[in-house]
């Protein structure tokens, strides 16, 4: 966790924890007087007679509002209906409940006990289904009849009122009128929730025969009948074709309740509105992944990734196959209560879609092995539909196995060559595991011939449906990471700059997370294939439950686990938040908001998550949240003190997102540091200088000190050249020659346009001024390139540059002393008596002319560079 979402956690607590004094006053106050209050609450909120001024309107508004409960509490359609298709659902699994137990009884095999299990599973969804319906009303109802009831009590006081107070007779049947219509209301209600408790009893019992059915399959699946070395049959040459006369009074048994269980009328599931629903979720798909080509083809990208290059081809060139595959995914999900058989299609349409989308990424000797995929799936599913004799399901079986080995020596041969030539990879894994394939499939083989038949269901099962989940979930993997890719693609290109580097980044993290929740979900459903998911999760499921208690403290593994599965779920989906929506090119650019709105809703987003998320993985783990109000004091004195510059950055940050006088991107000047806004945290903000560095500056030294935003509501900047001409130049020629070449500069701005000013007169040249705007990046290399060009054009129109002059006055010179070009030194001076070097000393040989010059090449009072000039003689 990094400090500054610990931080910024630890603050939403405080604000959970700070309720006020009243709420920590509530933990003070005894017992005893707590109650007291409450009483007294509860006085206050005693129904009361209405006034007699106001009878007239409140007897309007309750008749409106009686009228819309009236409305409101009419049994639905759906209930009624749920009325009707309850007898003939009881008697539906009535019988179906018989056809199972001589099912049971019959001794079948584990995938067909796994069939009948995922039957059973979906009557139990589709009962729920229904209690959910009726509850949703009840618990309506059971809102309405609170008021129905203080609203009764209200209008019987204001009866009792009215008659102590002689109303009108008029006054008085309206306000009877109105109480028989609450009484009324009241009563439907009171008598459509005896309903509802009476269907929901109904089905309470089918609930319970579906379950009883459940736990007798669960228990056939857990005896020892279904161990992996339980001799089920004989070995296979000493069983016929003829079935037992108790195998056939089962079968027998069953097909009479199959012709029973066809003559009950088929229960609508409601299949239209699914169906539509189904399509409008296609269409989501649809404009998607459009969405995600359009912008491959708006904005071309080359990578020499080759993962990259897959996700990007799928997106351009398979997109309605993605789009048909992924719906076909969830359809099972829109349509919950399908049959077997109409389930078992859309899995094998299901395969068929991926086959497009996997081959053309796959070798080409490998190609047709996706054929043999889905042949398997069929031979699997046919199986489950058809009830062989013992020996005909168990040479169906056996020819199974050897069509897999056949299959696998095809592909494979020669074994150890294809290896060598494989690349390290997922490839290169999987044709590893071929050996084992080899061996699980000999291994169903002589279990088949031996009896062993659990054994050489598992065995199959492993070596065909393993095939199969690999196969779906190498295509999910393949359309998720293409989304990704296309979702990065988009979010990058929009923007004008970027790092290359950041997003090569980003792409590899979010393939590599891809990849691993595949191999997670690809074990998930490989253990439960082979029956050991269940067990897993009971076994794990006794160990997070067992609590455990230190102190006073009681918890269990379970809550820790999910408080810690809960803040990560919090912060990944705020990294998430930041990625999508934390700049102006984010997913919220077509609402065209002001510049940093988005940053500011993407740290509202994202503080909500977290407190959200704080809170819940606190609710998951067992802690009170009212313990801490006594803390709640203690925290406020501390941070008063101690943490008064925690508080106040992370103050100053807030005010900075909302306010937004900078914003991430910025070039900002501030004591005395120039840089670039990189990043605005929680407590403090990231300025990236010039040369390189990296400066952390608290959030409050930006809100407290002076600060230069150089582009907050624009980016240009106005850039000044100062340079000086001889007096000999005609300054109307300099103005049009500075104006000329600032023109001629591609990247000066148009608007407002350069100016050329004659500045001053200096002490040897004639000072000009040239001011010109350009972007804020471009301004020094502007300068640099202006300066060079007004130099060039000078020297080409011979327009010279002077350089500052200064002439010497000598006052008095000693009659010995002789100045010639070649003695400028002190060595040069060669007196002999010391009188003559006194008398010089006395009056000194050179004095200089005042001169005031500042830093910036004038002095005090204007004038230029060089001195005066006095044209008086030499004494």
């Amino acid at each position: 966790m990094t400090p500054k979402y610990f931080l910024s956690v630890l603050l939403f607590c405080f604000f959970l924890l700070f309720r006020g004094e009243t709420i920590c006053a509530q933990g003070i106050i005894p017992k005893k007087e707590q109650a007291n209050k409450k009483i007294i609450d509860s006085i206050k909120v005693q129904p009361e007679a209405i006034p007699l001024i106001n009878i007239v309107q409140r007897i309007e508004e309750t008749n409106y509002d009686i009228k819309n409960i009236q409305r409101k509490i009419k049994i639905p359609e759906s209930i009624q209906k749920i009325d009707s298709l309850l007898p003939i659902y009881s008697k539906f699994l009535e019988v179906e409940s018989m056809r199972t137990k001589h099912f049971i009884k019959a001794n079948p095999n584990s995938q067909k006990a796994n069939n009948t299990m995922l039957t059973w599973g979906d009557y139990l969804s589709y009962l729920s289904k229904w209690m959910g319906t009726i509850k949703d009303e009840a618990e309506r109802n059971s809102i309405l009849i609170e008021d129905i009831l203080n609203r009764t009590v209200v209008w019987r006081l204001s009866y009792k009122n009215a008659v102590e107070k002689e109303a009108p007779e008029e006054v008085l049947n309206g306000i009877k009128k109105t109480l028989e219509a609450v009484e009324s209301t009241k009563e439907t209600i009171i008598d459509n929730n005896n309903y509802y408790l009476k269907l929901e009893t109904k089905l309470s019992e089918q609930t319970n025969l579906v379950e009883d059915v459940r736990n007798d399959l669960l228990n056939l699946k857990n005896s020892e009948v279904y161990d992996l070395f339980y001799l089920r049959h004989q070995p296979i040459w000493k069983t016929s074709f003829k079935q037992s006369t108790k195998d056939l009074e089962i079968q027998e048994q069953i097909d009479d309740l199959e012709k029973e269980s066809t003559t009950i009328p088929n229960i609508d599931n409601g299949y239209i509105n699914s169906f539509f629903l189904f399509l409008l979720f296609t269409g989501f798909f649809a404009v998607l992944f459009i969405y995600f080509k359009r912008g491959f083809l708006k904005y071309p990208y080359e990578d020499k990734d080759e993962r990259i290059i897959i996700a990007k081809d799928l997106i351009l060139k398979k997109d309605m196959l993605c789009v048909w595959f992924l719906s076909l995914i969830f359809c099972e999900i829109f349509f919950n209560n399908l049959p077997k058989l109409a389930s078992d299609c859309i899995t094998l349409f299901t395969l068929i879609i991926a086959i497009p989308i996997i081959r053309p990424i796959m070798a080409d000797k490998y190609k047709k092995i996706l054929y043999y995929v889905v042949l398997f799936f069929i031979l699997n599913t046919t199986k489950s539909y058809l009830w062989y004799s013992s020996l005909g399901y168990r040479l169906y079986i056996l020819g199974e196995s050897a069509v897999v080995i056949f299959i696998l020596y095809r592909f494979t041969s020669p074994y150890l060559k294809t290896l060598k030539s494989l690349d390290k990879g997922l490839g290169k894994l999987l044709f590893q595991l071929v050996p084992v394939v080899y061996l699980l499939s000999i291994i169903s083989i002589i279990s088949n011939i031996l009896g062993y038949t659990n054994l050489t269901d598992i065995t199959l099962k492993i070596s065909t449906q393993g095939g199969i989940i690999t196969m779906v979930f190498y295509a999910i993997t393949l359309i998720i990471s293409g989304i990704a890719i296309s979702v990065i693609h988009r979010h990058f290109t929009v923007k004008h700059t970027y790092s290359a580097f950041k997003r090569k980044q980003i792409e590899n993290k979010a393939l590599n997370r891809i990849r691993i929740t595949a191999y997670v979900l690809w074990g998930i459903f490989f253990l439960g294939m082979i029956d050991l998911l269940r067990p897993i999760f009971t076994f794990l499921g006794d160990i997070l439950s067992e609590p455990y208690k230190i102190g006073n403290l009681t918890f269990t593994l379970g809550a820790v686990v999910s408080f810690a599965f809960i803040l990560f779920a919090s912060f990944t989906l705020t990294k998430f938040v930041s990625f999508l929506i934390n700049d102006d090119d984010g997913i919220l650019r077509f609402l065209k908001l002001p510049k940093g709105i988005p940053a500011a809703i993407s740290l509202v987003i994202r503080y909500f998550i977290i407190g959200f998320g704080t809170v819940l993985a606190l609710s998951a783990l067992g802690i009170d949240l009212s313990k801490f109000n006594l803390m709640a004091g203690a925290l406020g004195v501390g941070i008063g003190f101690g943490l008064q510059n925690i508080v106040s950055n992370f103050i100053s940050g807030l005010i900075l997102v909302f306010e937004r006088p900078i914003l991430p991107g910025d070039t900002i000047e501030v004591n005395n540091l120039l840089g670039t806004v990189s990043r605005i945290g929680i407590r403090a903000s990231n300025i990236s200088t010039f040369d390189g560095s990296e400066v952390v500056v608290p959030n409050n030294n930006l809100i407290s000190n002076d600060l230069i935003n150089w582009t907050l509501s624009n980016n240009t900047k106005r850039i000044e050249v100062l340079i000086g001409t001889t007096y000999d130049s005609d300054p109307n020629e300099i103005l049009k020659i500075l104006t000329e070449v600032a023109k001629s500069y591609d990247y000066i701005l148009k608007d407002p346009g350069p100016r050329a000013l004659f500045n001053d007169f200096g002490d040897s040249s004639l000072n000009f001024r040239l001011l010109f705007w350009v972007h804020y990046e471009l301004g020094l290399q502007a300068k640099s390139d202006i300066s060079i060009a007004i130099y060039n054009r000078f020297k080409e129109e011979g327009v010279e540059i002077p350089f500052p002059q200064r002439d010497l006055h000598i006052k008095n010179t000693p009659e010995s002393f002789q100045l010639k070009a070649t003695q400028m030194t002190t060595e040069t001076l060669n007196v002999t008596e010391e009188q003559e070097l006194e008398k010089n000393m006395k009056h000194p040989i050179i004095e200089p002319s005042k001169s005031d010059i500042d830093s910036d090449g004038s002095n005090s009072n204007g004038d230029s560079d060089s001195s005066n000039i006095d044209d008086g003689p030499v004494k």
